[in-house]
C-alpha cells in the first residue's frame, strides 16, 4: 500500500505541473487525470469488498497489484493526454482492488474490534511513510529525467515489490480474532439489506464524503497552490512530504485515543482540528505569518485529514456488525468516492475561473467543518440503536 499509493495518489500533486507542461493542458484537464483515477479506484472498491465477503483475498489483491504495475508502465509510454488518462484509470482499478477496502477487510479479521482503530492507524502510518519520502524523490526524478521516464521506473518498482508481496503475505487467520473477541457477547448480526435501510449508514457515508472531498481537493492542489504564492516546487514537495510524516504521528496517536474514546468521538476531534488547519493554509501567502501558517497547517491538517479512512471502518462495525463488512465498506466508499472525485476538477475549475487558489482552499475548509453535522447526527442515532456484533467468521 505504501508503494502503490506513493506512486499514484500521493504523487499526483507533484505530477500536476509536469502533466500540464508535457500535454499542454489546463489545470482542469490535469486535475481530470486525478478524478479519473479516483473514480476507477472507487468503482473497484465495492467489487473487491463483495469478492472478499465470498472468496480468499490473495487472488483479488495480487491481481490488483499486477494490473497497477502494468497500467503504470502503459501510462509512462503514452503519447497524448487521452491515452495517459486511460492508463491512469486502469491504475485506479488495480489500486482499488489491492489496497484500502481489501486491506481493511483483511485486518478486521486479524484484530479484535476494540483494537481495530489502532491497527488501522499502524497500517496507515506505514502507508504514509511512502508519502513522506516518495514525493520529494519523485520531484527530483521528474526534474532530472522527466515525468514519463520517472513513471517507467516506478512501474518496475511496483511490479518487483507489490505483486510478490501480495502473493506471499495475504491470507486470512484460521479463525477471526474479531470473532473470538466477541464470542461472549449477545449479537445482532445485521444483513447488508438491513443496514442499507438504516439512517446511520447514510450519515456515515455523508461524513466520509465531505471529509474525503475536502482532503482530496487539497492534496491534489497543494503543491501548485504553494508554487503560485512564491514557494518553489521543491518546497511544495517538502511540505507534501511533511504532511505524510504528520499523518504517521496522527494515525498512531489518534488510533491509541480511539481505543479509549471510541472512533466516533475521536473522529469528531480530528475533523475540528483539521478544519482549523485548513483555515491556516489561507494565510500561507502572508509575508509575516506565511511560513508559520504552513507549519500549523501541516501539523493540524496532516495529523487529521486521513482519520476518516482509519476510523470510519470501526465506526461502521459499531452499528452494522462484521457480516457483510466488505460489501458495506466498498459500497460506502463507492458513493462517497464518486462524489469526492469531483473535488480535484472543481478545485482546478475554480482556479482557472478566478485565477487564484483562495476560493477553492476556503471551500475545502468549509466542507471539512460541515462534516461534523452528519457525524453528530450519526452518534445521536447510534445511542438509540443497540450495537451490532457478528458471531461467526467467514470461511475462505
Amino acid at each position: 500500500m505504501s508503494v502503490l499509493f506513493g506512486f499514484t495518489l500521493n504523487a499526483f500533486s507533484v505530477f500536476t505541473l509536469p502533466i500540464i507542461d508535457i500535454f499542454q493542458s489546463s489545470h482542469e484537464q490535469a486535475a481530470r487525470v486525478v478524478t479519473v483515477f479516483v473514480v476507477s479506484m472507487t468503482l473497484a472498491m465495492p467489487a473487491a469488498g463483495w469478492l472478499l465477503d465470498h472468496v480468499a483475498p490473495r487472488p483479488v489483491m495480487a491481481t490488483g497489484g499486477l494490473l497497477t504495475g502494468l497500467a503504470y508502465l502503459a501510462a509512462a509510454h503514452s503519447g497524448d493526454l487521452d491515452s495517459f488518462t486511460f492508463a491512469v484509470a486502469l491504475c485506479g482499478l488495480g489500486v482499488g482492488a489491492s489496497t484500502y477496502v481489501p486491506a481493511f477487510v483483511l485486518l478486521s479479521n486479524w484484530f479484535p474490534v476494540s483494537r481495530q482503530g489502532l491497527a488501522f492507524g499502524i497500517l496507515l502510518s506505514i502507508v504514509a511513510a511512502g508519502g513522506t519520502f516518495l514525493p520529494m524523490g519523485l520531484n527530483r526524478m521528474v526534474e532530472a529525467v522527466g515525468l514519463l521516464a520517472t513513471m517507467e521506473k516506478g512501474a518496475f518498482v511496483i511490479l518487483l515489490i507489490c505483486f510478490p508481496l501480495l502473493l506471499w503475505l495475504v491470507r486470512m487467520p484460521a479463525q477471526s480474532q474479531a470473532t473470538l473477541d466477541r464470542g461472549t457477547h449477545s449479537a445482532v448480526d445485521r444483513r447488508v439489506c438491513e443496514v442499507l435501510r438504516m439512517p446511520q449508514y447514510w450519515l456515515w457515508i455523508a461524513v466520509v464524503l465531505l471529509v474525503t472531498l475536502s482532503g482530496l481537493s487539497v492534496l491534489m492542489g497543494l503543491v501548485p497552490y504553494l508554487v503560485s504564492i512564491g514557494y518553489s516546487a521543491a518546497q511544495g514537495a517538502a511540505a507534501y512530504g511533511a504532511i505524510a510524516a504528520a499523518t504517521i504521528a496522527g494515525s498512531l496517536s489518534f488510533g491509541a485515543i480511539s481505543t479509549r474514546k471510541g472512533p466516533g468521538r475521536t473522529l469528531g476531534i480530528g475533523i475540528l482540528i483539521g478544519s482549523l488547519g485548513l483555515a491556516c493554509l489561507l494565510l500561507a501567502s502572508d509575508q509575516t505569518f506565511g511560513f508559520a501558517a504552513v507549519v500549523v497547517f501541516v501539523l493540524a491538517w496532516g495529523t487529521t485529514f486521513n482519520l476518516v479512512n482509519q476510523l470510519s471502518p470501526p465506526l461502521l462495525v459499531e452499528f452494522a456488525g462484521q457480516r457483510g463488512f466488505g460489501s458495506l465498506l466498498g459500497l460506502g466508499n463507492l458513493v462517497s468516492g464518486l462524489g469526492a472525485a469531483l473535488g480535484p476538477m472543481l478545485f482546478g475549475y475554480l482556479v482557472d475561473r478566478t485565477g487564484t487558489y483562495f476560493l477553492p482552499v476556503a471551500l475545502s475548509a468549509v466542507l471539512m467543518a460541515f462534516a461534523l453535522l452528519p457525524l453528530v447526527m450519526l452518534r445521536s442515532a447510534q445511542r438509540q440503536t443497540p450495537p451490532a456484533v457478528a458471531l461467526e467468521g467467514r470461511e475462505h
